[in-house]
Order: structure tokens, then sequence, then C-alpha cells
């Protein structure tokens, strides 16, 4: 309880510190909830222990080839990623055991922006580089001590797991767990008589091992923490996986080929397997995501999609004690004229629970840019999963929020859908968990609005997790629900969720989607606004979302394609932000709550 109270006092001075008319007062009776005890508010993996250097690995990220088979240089292809992978994850949790204080960063040749702030983080932390080699070199060099420090990585790993990537390409996820099993790195057969002449001998022979054979060997050996989901022919977050223990499984036995066979019903066993809520990392190719993801939320678990990201065991490094960066809301809503009447529009964009995305291409192409402001753009972040892991990143991303723009958090703490979550086990109790985590963080963030994914926006399981979501957060001002498949399937129609305090709370669907195919609620900005234009009435609200992916007229996307879409719409609409119109939305509905809540809660 004591410490309860001690990061509601934290809160309360993060939001009066800055002081004016732009932030909330903590409603009079909130609460984080008794329940939620500091191991579920920090569910995500954590790197708890600092190393004083770090060997920076070249080599693997931005390289093209870095997971093709058929390379034949030992410092190319999968079979060389999956050795700097291993290599870094053995040294990392070497760090986090005390065993060792010389850690490994993956290097980033292109100098994407996210990785040099994370880096620039541990130059912060007192954390120097040592060097940049490549991973043959780190694997096999000797180094003498440097201060003091043993910087050497040969001699701390027991040898080597054999692969045949080529071969048999389940070998690859084989080895990614036996890896961690054994404390030894990730060689294939390519370059198997280089290895044994430096000095390694082989622990573990995955050649002709498949993903249900390691499950068999290994389960008792693994963390059931979280779980990676990644394709056969890669590399990625094997650094992760091997650092934390975790299980790796593959869903098409070949790469991209679910007719070859694929892992459903050890997808199944694992998931039971898996302590509740844990988190999933990755994705799988080649198949629908409502394939696993669906298989995934129903057992109870949010979906992390991070498949192409890097170095996630350094950046999360002590990401409990990173300050968070507090959203600074530009306008008042009681400034807000309520009397004004449109037709009123608001632009969000998809899949902004996607890590990897903000860790890479959102921030240059889609996020910082002149449109945003043009179309007050509003933007989905996943601001609760991102904070743990890479907290600089988010606080970045919060701090870069263009002005008229809005945030919103996305999807809930991970991708999953709010009525089949949980659906296999304890849904009521897991539905609350998720939603008091998310509640943690949003209000730690001054974040207002939630996005949120369902199969059937109008369900009644929808609606149960809506409840949940408004229960555990009376700071929470608006949630928008998107469909899987059509986006647009709410139709725009409108719900009211009571808080704790009284409140109604508006969900608002999507009514009409950006999206480069036909139907009759998506398709391009011209069809839209046509759309809309047909529907004008006195007064309205419509959330319309824009399909990341999409590209239209003149290679229009995001903001861009929102902007083609706004400007043909006539003087009957008026473009706002999300937040805006949430607030329009509940002044309009439920103007006496809005004042009342407006005196009580506002300075």
């Amino acid at each position: 309880m004591k410490f309860i109270f001690s990061v509601l006092l934290l809160l309360v001075g993060l939001l009066e510190a800055v002081g004016g008319n732009t932030f909330y007062r903590l409603s009079e009776n909130w609460q984080i909830p008794e329940m939620m005890l500091e191991q579920e508010w920090h569910y995500m993996s954590e790197m708890k222990h600092k190393p004083k250097k770090y060997w920076n690995c070249v080599g693997v990220i931005s390289v093209d080839s870095r997971n093709s088979v058929d390379e034949t240089d030992r410092k190319c292809g999968l079979q060389y990623h999956l050795l700097c992978q291993s290599l870094a994850g053995l040294t990392n949790r070497a760090v986090e055991e005390g065993k060792s204080e010389i850690g490994v960063w993956l290097h980033d040749y292109d100098g994407i922006a996210s990785y040099q702030l994370s880096r620039k983080a541990l130059e912060d932390m007192g954390i120097r580089e040592q060097g940049i080699r490549d991973g043959v070199e780190l694997a096999c060099c000797d180094y003498p001590l440097v201060d003091g420090l043993r910087i050497q990585l040969k001699g701390m790993f027991d040898g080597y797991v054999l692969t045949d990537v080529a071969g048999n390409p389940e070998s690859g996820i084989v080895a990614s767990v036996a890896s961690h099993v054994y404390n030894s790195i990730i060689v294939d057969v390519r370059d198997k008589d280089f290895y044994e002449k430096a000095g390694y001998r082989m622990r573990y022979d995955a050649t002709r091992k498949t993903t249900v054979d390691a499950w068999r060997e290994f389960k008792d050996k693994c963390s059931n923490e979280a779980l990676v989901i990644m394709p056969v022919q890669t590399g990625e977050l094997r650094e992760f996986s091997i650092k934390n223990n975790l299980f790796v499984l593959n869903l098409n036995r070949t790469q991209g080929t679910p007719n070859d066979g694929q892992n459903i019903e050890l997808l199944e066993e694992v998931l039971a397997w898996l302590k509740p809520n844990a988190p999933v990392y990755g994705w799988e190719q080649g198949v629908s995501e409502d394939l696993f993801v669906a298989r995934v939320s129903r057992s109870g678990h949010p979906m992390i999609p991070c498949d192409w990201s890097y170095n996630h065991s350094l950046m999360s490094l002590l990401y409990k004690e990173c300050p968070p960066s507090v959203i600074i809301e530009e306008f008042d809503p009681r400034d807000i004229d309520f009397n004004k009447k449109k037709n009123y529009v608001s632009f969000f964009l998809s899949d902004g629970d996607n890590i990897q995305w903000m860790m890479q291409s959102f921030v240059p192409r889609y996020y910082n840019i002149p449109e945003a402001e043009d179309v007050k753009m509003s933007y989905g972040i996943p601001i609760s999963t991102l904070a743990m892991v890479s907290p600089i990143q988010n606080n970045y991303l919060l701090n870069l929020k263009r002005s008229g723009c809005s945030l919103i958090e996305m999807l809930g703490g991970g991708y999953y859908y709010i009525d089949t979550y949980s659906q296999d086990r304890n849904r009521e109790n897991n539905l609350k968990i998720v939603a008091e985590r998310l509640a943690y963080y949003m209000c730690r963030h001054n974040v207002g609005l939630l996005g949120v994914m369902a199969m059937d926006v109008k369900s009644e399981a929808a609606q149960e997790a809506y409840q949940a979501y408004v229960d555990a957060n009376n700071r929470l001002e608006g949630i928008i629900a998107l469909q899987y498949s059509p986006y647009a399937g709410g139709e725009g129609e409108i719900f009211w969720v009571t808080n704790k305090d009284g409140y109604d709370i508006p969900v608002i669907t999507v009514k009409y989607s950006l999206w480069d195919r036909i139907h009759e609620r998506e398709g391009s900005p011209a069809f839209i606004a046509s759309k809309l234009q047909d529907e004008v009435q006195t007064e309205s609200f419509s959330a319309v979302c824009v399909h990341a992916w999409s590209h239209f007229e003149n290679d229009a996307y995001g903001a861009a394609a929102a902007k083609q879409c706004a400007a043909q719409l006539d003087d009957h609409f008026e473009v706002i932000n999300m937040r805006e119109l949430v607030w329009r939305l509940r002044m309009s509905q439920r103007p006496e709550q809005t004042k009342t809540y407006f005196s009580r809660i506002f300075r």
C-alpha cells in the first residue's frame, strides 16, 4: 500500500510540476488498483544489470542478405546472423547474471535514429563502447584486459550448437533454444570446421531436429514469462530470446509456405503453458494474421509485433528507472467553441501497435511531416509496450508530437482482439489485469485516448472489454474501436460506457477507412470523401482510419492521403484531431455531465 501511494504521489507531482491549464488533476477517487503489484506493471522483459562496456557487432542490421541461406562467406547470410545473435544473447545474459561486465550491441549501418538514441542512452549511463568488430572476431579473438576489465568473449561460451539452415530450416529455431540451454553459440555446417579450429566443440546437434523436438527436449529449461514467434529463415529476436531463456516457435515449417506443414498443435500447447497474460514477441510470415494472432488472443496473451527490430535487451536496460515523458496537450477542452456545429471528421493512422515500425521508418515517413499538422492527424502509438521495450524511443515520440495532432494508445498493450481475449481461460480476471496494466501506463504518460481492435466491435464480448478498460482508468477520455477486416465494420456507431465516477465515456467505432482496396466503407480519398458528403447533417462525428500501408494518387500515404480526402470536403465539414472529436461528442451528447467533469477535473 505504501508503494502504491508513493507512485500516486509521483504521478501527481509529474502532472502538477508543469502547471497550466493543459494538464489534468487526478480524479478525486482515482488510485492505482491495489492488486496491481509492481511485477504486473512491468511485465515485459527488462535487463536489470548494467555492463561497463559493450562491443558493437557489425554485419547484421541493414544488411539485405542477413537471412539468406545461399551465402558462402562466413561473415554473411543467416548462418552469420544467427552466430551474432547468439553471441549477443549469451554475452548479455552473462551480464545479467553478474558473470561479465561486457555486453554486445548489434551495429546499425544505416544510422537509424532510434538505435542512435538508445546507444546514446547507454553512454549517458556511463556504459562505453569498447570497439566495433564483426561476430567472427568477437567469437575467436583474444583481447587483453582493458582498465582491469575482461573484454574478451572467447572463453565465455561452452561450445557451439550445430545447424543446417539450408538443409533443415527448423534447425535454426531449435538452435535458438539450445543455445541458451547449452550456453553455446550457433554455428552452421557451412562454418563448422572454422570454429572447431578456433577451439569450439559441439555441444548439441540441431541439424536434423524439429521445433517439436526442441519443445519435448527443452520445455523445462525455458521461461514461461514470454514466447518468441518467428519464421524459420530469420535471425531476428534471437539475442532477446537467448538472453531471456525463451522458447522460439515457427508456425510454417518452411519459409512462407503453409503447404509444407505448420506447428499449429504445438502453438496451442505452448500458449497454454505460458504464464497468463505473458507477451508473445515477433510475427509469422506467409499466413493471415488472424490464423495465429487469433490463437494468441484467445489463449490470453498480447502479441508484440517486433520481428524486424534489434537490441531489445540493451534498449530495455533499467526501463523501470527511466523518467517518463508526459504528453502536453495543447488545448484546454473548456476553450472549445461548442456552439459551432459542423460535420466533424478526425483521421488517425492504423498499425500503431507495431514496435519495429516505431523504431524505424515511422518518424521520418509518417510522423514528423508537415501534412500531419495540415489535417490535425491523430496517431496510434504503442505507448504502454514501447515504454518497456525502448523507453528512450517512447519518450522521443511523445516529445515529438506535432502541433494540432493527438496521440492514441494503440492497441491496449499489444495486438489482440478485445472480444476474444482469454476466451480459453479465466477471461474476466485476465481482461481486468490487462486493463489495469494499461491504465498504469496511460496515466503515467498522460494519455487520454485508447484505440482497440475487435473481431466484432458491436458484440457483447467487446462491450465487456470496453467496460473493463473504463473501470480500470477513470481518466480515460474516449475509446476508438476498429474491427478486424474491415476496420470500419462498426459503421461509425457510438457506444457509451459509464466509469466508476459516473461519467459516460464514448466508444467511437471507425466509420470509414482510407485503404487501397474496394469495400463499401473502404477506399480511396475521393471515394471516402464522397461517402462523407452524402451524409451531411447539422452535426456529426466521424472517425476515419488511414491504413498505413496503402498508397494512393501521387503516391500519397498516411497524412498526405488524409489531406487528399479532406481537400474534397465542403464547408459543412471540419477536420479536427481525435481528442477534440471526443470532447465535442461528449458535450453534444452528454452536456451536463461534461460541464460537471470540467468543473471538477480541470483547473
